[in-house]
């Protein structure tokens, strides 16, 4: 039913609510999201990340100049033609500033959290 997805692990179909995808640090990182139950030990999100392939191409037919450009790879393409279907909608491209400022708050606690755990680590070693 959705094989590029099964190949990845994804499982628990009814219980995916969105998914998001970003291009970052030279990756495409695909988060799907899960509707999960207060106190549930399963996790609420899953992230992938995909290399992209690079290719040369020729950039202008009269100079012989050439350039490198990358493309998504083919598996990401498919997983979120196959998440479309799934949810029955279109990907959205656009964030809005909402969504912006909440994964910005997402990632300083992560931050702050890591912050911590490698200080008690430090503390440890004195």
């Amino acid at each position: 039913m959705y094989p590029t997805l099964e190949s990845m692990g994804v499982n628990s179909f009814e219980n995916i609510e969105k998914y998001t995808l970003r291009y970052e640090g030279g990756f495409d990182v695909l988060k799907i999201y899960y509707r999960r139950e207060k106190g549930s030990l399963l996790p609420k999100s899953k992230k992938f990340k995909f290399g992209r392939a690079t290719r040369t191409v020729l950039a202008d037919g009269g100079q012989q100049q050439y350039r490198e450009i990358s493309e998504p790879s083919l598996v990401v393409l498919r997983a979120v033609d196959e998440l479309g279907r799934l949810l029955g909608q279109e990907f959205e491209d656009k964030q809005t500033k909402e969504d912006l400022l909440k994964e910005l708050d997402h990632l300083e606690r992560v931050v702050a959290n890591k912050i911590v755990e490698i200080k008690e680590k430090i503390e440890k070693l004195s």
